[in-house]
């Protein structure tokens, strides 16, 4: 093989890297970005929890960004409900508690026990941003919530950007990620679709807050392959 050649070969090897690399995300403000992003779905195994002759039983609570908007969750179902997109073909939603502009410490007043939960998935904490509550008082609401469902295995997701005050809601969620770990719980981020630094990428959001109906699909279905990733995971103890 001739020197040109091998020149040609290795000049074309390093414009295909180039071009597969990731678009740069704007930059962070004071706190660094560490968002993981959820797993991609995978087939459960066969005769493992999961599937439709037995599916996960999951009780979601939260917020806005959980019932649909400025609403309540218990109204049922709509295309801007994330449960819509997880839920069927192996995935029961079985209930839970949300209504549009409440605090963690408000769901943990209102949440009552469900049954046989498989998953818990409970996403909070956008509004304890807004209203300047921080970390350290909603704690305890967490463990409150996560004891009276009693679920076998628990979510916490990620608060999505809040581009009203991007470093408040990215400090809470640095906080939030460390207590789920002492805890044992599983923190997801399905956010990553929508993330552009620690504000909304362009397009995903009207508002700075919820994302649009399309936004909701990803989210569904980011949550639907975390929940049948976590009920793959044999529970400890």
């Amino acid at each position: 093989m001739t020197r040109a050649l091998v020149g040609g070969l290795l000049a074309a090897s390093l414009a295909v890297v180039a071009g597969c690399s990731a678009a740069p995300r704007s930059e962070p403000e004071a706190v660094a970005d560490t968002h993981v992003a959820v797993p991609t779905e995978q087939a459960a195994p066969q005769g493992a929890l999961g599937t439709p002759a037995d599916p996960v039983r999951v009780a979601v609570v939260g917020d806005s960004l959980t019932a649909g908007g400025g609403r309540m969750l218990s109204w049922g179902l709509t295309p801007d409900t994330w449960i819509s997109y997880a839920k069927g073909d192996g995935v029961d939603y079985v209930g839970g508690w949300a209504k549009g502009g409440t605090t963690v410490q408000e769901q943990a007043a209102h949440v009552r026990p469900i049954s046989d939960v498989d998953v818990l998935v409970l996403m909070a904490g956008t509004n304890d941003v807004r209203l300047h509550i921080g970390f350290a008082e909603a704690a305890a609401s967490y463990d409150s919530i996560v004891s009276t469902i009693h679920a076998k295995h628990v979510i916490v997701g990620a608060i999505p950007p809040y581009d009203r005050d991007p470093r408040a809601a990215a400090v809470y969620e640095q906080q939030l990620r460390r207590y789920v770990a002492t805890k044992g719980w599983d923190f997801v981020d399905p956010w990553g679709f929508a993330r552009d630094g620690l504000r909304y990428r362009a397009g995903i959001s009207v508002d700075g807050i919820h994302p649009v109906t399309a936004g909701y699909q990803r989210l569904g279905e980011n949550y639907r392959a975390a929940i049948l990733r976590v009920v793959s995971t044999p529970v400890a103890g």
